[in-house]
């Protein structure tokens, strides 16, 4: 049985002496994992549009309940502009991680295989032509691009039903600035009483963050390229995607404890 759609690489996994499991975000079946033959003993154009976040127009052969075969790949985008830039290629490979921990294979999904490739398509648009360096030699990663994507995950988790709620207490309404990261929910003082657990520490919160959050979950991927919020907000909202993400999964993302080791040891 033949299988035609269009797949975004998300992972590859080595198999053998040449072979690869390629792990794809498709248009019409979700995420799937599929088989290709000896890519790995050539550098063809097959072995190519098996490069992580490529857009091809691929050709499955196999029978349902089991792995398909690759038997044609062709490119219809590389991306490979954001598989050479360190930051891109992390945030974007955080994006996927947290996609894939949240959403069951084999589960079709349009609207989040759009969502990334849009990601991917903003993310290309922003990177200029002549980027800025610095003393190091490394090209600087602005204020706006971080902005970006701590919205596209704040999409993310909107899309698949994740989104933390930070515009008043999950429980009564009432204006509050204590997010708990285990609840997935803002709590005021009153609320918190009876719905957090003893010891739970919970993350404080600004009314400046609180609307930049609100403009991200409001305004459309393209319109918040134009946000340009404090890098103290960045930060602040970061940390707590990141601690709502890991209770999220009962476990820290390795994209996360990743990019923290990097930022630290320069």
């Amino acid at each position: 049985m033949l299988t035609t759609t269009e797949g975004i690489v998300l992972r590859t996994q080595k198999y053998a002496e040449a072979d690869l499991i390629v792990t794809y975000l498709t248009l019409n079946k979700g995420i799937i994992k599929a088989f290709a033959k000896s890519p790995r003993k050539t550098k063809s154009r097959f072995g190519s549009s098996l490069e992580p976040l490529t857009y091809s127009k691929i050709t499955l052969m196999g029978k349902e309940q089991s792995m398909p075969k690759i038997i044609q790949s062709d490119i219809l985008k590389p991306f490979y502009r954001l598989r050479e830039n360190f930051q891109d290629y992390i945030h974007i490979s955080k994006l996927i991680e947290i996609l894939i921990a949240l959403t069951l294979e084999g589960t079709a999904y349009k609207k989040l295989f759009l969502f990334l490739l849009n990601v991917m398509n903003l993310s290309e648009m922003l990177n200029p032509p002549f980027p800025p360096f610095n003393k190091g030699g490394e090209a600087i990663f602005s204020e706006q691009k971080k902005a970006f994507y701590i919205t596209s995950q704040i999409h993310l988790l909107k899309i698949l039903g994740y989104e933390p709620r930070l515009k008043g207490c999950g429980k009564c309404g009432t204006k509050c600035f204590y997010f708990y990261p285990h609840l997935g929910t803002a709590l005021c003082r009153k609320c918190a009483v009876t719905q957090s657990k003893k010891n739970a520490s919970p993350i404080k919160i600004t009314s400046k963050l609180i609307k930049f959050y609100s403009h991200c979950t409001g305004w459309s991927l393209h319109a918040s390229t134009r946000l340009r919020p404090p890098r103290e907000i960045i930060s602040a909202l970061s940390t707590l995607l990141d601690e709502h993400i890991n209770h999220l999964l009962n476990k820290r993302l390795m994209s996360s404890e990743f990019l923290a080791k990097v930022i630290i040891n320069r």
